[in-house]
């Protein structure tokens, strides 16, 4: 779902440099589609740190290998596609002599099925216990905990411009990745779930602590599907955990909602989402040659001192 049109079109016009968009097409209809970096001899397929897979769609009957090896051969000294961050979810990962597959990350989902009081039951204790503690604490200091879900179009630029300032006190400030007022970042958060908000399509859903903004997460949903696309939460808090109580009530109207089926984090398996889920993925890279002779190339152009293929 995160992967329709809009979203990948607004992180292409982040881009550093021009995009081309390949269409292949059988029978006059299309077949697949890819945004492309095109690099002499090794063209990319487009991918973002904002977007959660590579800038690559194709009908499930068709074969990767053989539409890669299509491309190549329209494209001035084709030698190899690289494709970053294939889901095997809709794409299996080729098993051919000309392709070479990497793995990219292991990626936690959730199936959401049955009650929540039988989900949350078969989480661990420490979980359960730790949650409860964190509330009782909060409630012996005075301090109110309250949860909040925006989704009008209306609340996206606030919602962004609260996360940005949240998330630029904390770790990621200091590696430069935060989202902030003056990141290019700001503008495509704020600018694509105003759109999908605009179909009721994008969740913020926020933690307070009082009045205190403690914890937030940008959400999409469609079909079934909750993407939890960022999330950051007032590190000055530990050891409690805001995310956590967050995110709680957040899957307890998942389930009771009826509407979602499945939640996908897209981020690296982490310690703490094994908390929430025992479900998880390996999202793949993919090097499709254009032929034995074109990857023997490459390989010698990898060895060659000075080049890097």
């Amino acid at each position: 779902m995160v992967q329709r049109a809009e979203f990948v079109f607004a992180a292409a016009a982040m881009a550093a440099q021009p995009l081309r968009l390949a269409v292949f097409r059988r029978a006059g209809e299309p077949r697949a589609m890819a945004l492309l970096r095109l690099r002499p001899g090794l063209p990319e397929v487009f991918v973002e740190s904002q977007m959660p897979l590579g800038a690559w769609l194709q009908s499930p009957q068709e074969s990767l290998t053989e539409l890669a090896r299509a491309l190549l051969a329209r494209l001035p000294f084709g030698l190899r596609l690289g494709i970053s961050q294939v889901d095997p979810r809709f794409v299996a990962p080729p098993v051919s002599p000309l392709v070479s597959t990497l793995p990219y990350i292991r990626t936690p989902w959730l199936a959401v099925s049955g009650s929540y009081a039988d989900y949350w039951a078969a989480r661990g204790k420490n979980l359960r216990a730790n949650l409860r503690k964190q509330r009782e604490k909060l409630a012996a200091q005075g301090i109110a905990l309250r949860t909040e879900v925006l989704r009008e179009p209306a609340d996206m630029a606030r919602a962004v411009a609260d996360y940005a300032a949240l998330e630029s006190r904390g770790w990621k400030a200091g590696e430069g990745t935060a989202v902030s007022p003056d990141h290019p970042q700001f503008g495509f958060y704020r600018g694509m779930l105003e759109r999908f908000a605009a179909r009721g399509l994008a969740q913020v859903h926020r933690c307070f602590f009082g009045d205190r903004l403690v914890a937030s997460e940008l959400c999409l949903l469609e079909r079934g599907e909750f993407v939890i696309l960022k999330t950051t939460y007032d590190e000055s808090t530990a050891p409690l955990s805001p995310a956590s109580l967050l995110r709680q009530p957040m899957f307890e109207a998942l389930f009771d909602g009826g509407a979602v089926s499945r939640v996908e984090f897209y981020g690296p398996l982490k310690e703490w989402h094994t908390r929430w889920s025992s479900e998880s993925r390996d999202i793949y890279h993919a090097n499709v040659h254009a032929g034995p002779l074109a990857r023997r190339l490459v390989s010698a152009l990898r060895r060659a001192p000075g080049l890097a293929a």
